[in-house]
């Protein structure tokens, strides 16, 4: 189910991702980029090149959106616990507008085993701005839909090597960037097949006022990276020589009231129609040097505090 967030000069914004992006031609099928990380079951295979960094939160019995999990030994080396990135509006309640009592992370959404399984601490947050009374009141939403959790106690098993980087990516540079060999995916959870998937080579551009982000913040990236319930807080990652950065966090979606309108398409666009900054694409919040610093402070606390255990 989608939940609209705001409507603005005949544009749509949602809190939740619900885009698959296509040819726009469904009698030759929906062309869904996504591919399987590992199973909800356990019986999936790892991409080779993929590390295992992300999972599901799952907040008062429900999976509420995607989770990254970050390597914050350059800031905090000594902290004991780990820290998730995803949307903030992950942990709220959209309809009754409050925050939820209790969340936990499933690593790679294999929730259904008990060493998978970790407890955020829910009173150790750094959030940006989102309100969710204040969300439907302009397109600013998006520029605070960001937060950093904490796992006091990690899942079993947890390695390093399953983190990722956090990296202030220069758009400005998107070009070499590509002819380097470089690949910009999507980590996020599947709800239909209740997997961890990976979109894989996607187009990503910084919003302008053409567009349908109308460039209203600064670090608003849009995307057609396939995606759907659930893929909110999934990760916008960079892919080069091996090295995997967290460079966005998936937020939600635009599109055209004009070209989609509500009475025909309640739903928003179908799977498959076409991606298009100016009529149909997802969106999400860049990581900039403010977010970086964000964490720098949030993990130092935590790590002067002691209060992993």
């Amino acid at each position: 189910m989608s939940l609209a967030v705001f409507s603005v000069n005949a544009q749509t914004t949602h809190a939740i991702s619900v885009n698959i992006f296509g040819d726009g031609n469904p009698e030759n099928g929906i062309e869904d980029s996504r591919q399987q990380l590992m199973s909800g079951q356990g019986r999936g295979v790892k991409l080779a090149d993929q590390p295992m960094n992300s999972g599901t939160i799952k907040c008062d019995g429900k999976v509420r959106g995607t989770a990254m999990v970050i390597d914050t030994r350059e800031f905090a080396p000594d902290l004991k616990g780990v820290v998730l990135a995803s949307a903030a509006h992950v942990l709220y309640d959209l309809k009754k507008m409050k925050r939820f009592k209790r969340c936990e992370f499933h690593f790679l959404a294999l929730g259904e085993l008990a060493r998978y399984r970790a407890k955020i601490d829910l009173k150790k947050v750094r959030m940006g701005g989102f309100d969710p009374l204040k969300a439907t009141e302009g397109p600013e939403f998006g520029e605070g839909d960001w937060v950093f959790l904490y796992v006091p106690r990690p899942w079993k098993g947890f390695n390093w090597d399953d983190a990722l980087t956090l990296r202030d990516f220069s758009f400005s540079q998107m070009e070499s960037f590509r002819q380097s060999g470089g690949d910009l995916r999507l980590v996020a959870y599947d709800s239909s097949l209740h997997v961890i998937s990976v979109s894989r080579d996607c187009t990503v551009i910084e919003s302008s006022n053409d567009d349908l982000g109308g460039g209203g913040w600064k670090g608003q990236l849009l995307d057609d990276c396939d995606s759907g319930d659930g893929a909110s807080g999934g990760g916008i990652v960079a892919v080069l020589n091996q090295q995997h950065y967290l460079i966005g966090i998936r937020s939600g979606s635009h599109w055209s009231e004009q070209d989609f309108p509500s009475d025909t398409f309640p739903d928003g666009p179908p799977d498959g129609a076409v991606w298009n900054r100016r009529s149909n694409t997802n969106f999400g919040r860049a990581i900039d040097a403010y977010i970086l610093q964000e964490l720098q402070e949030f993990t130092r606390v935590l790590e002067r505090d002691g209060s992993a255990f």
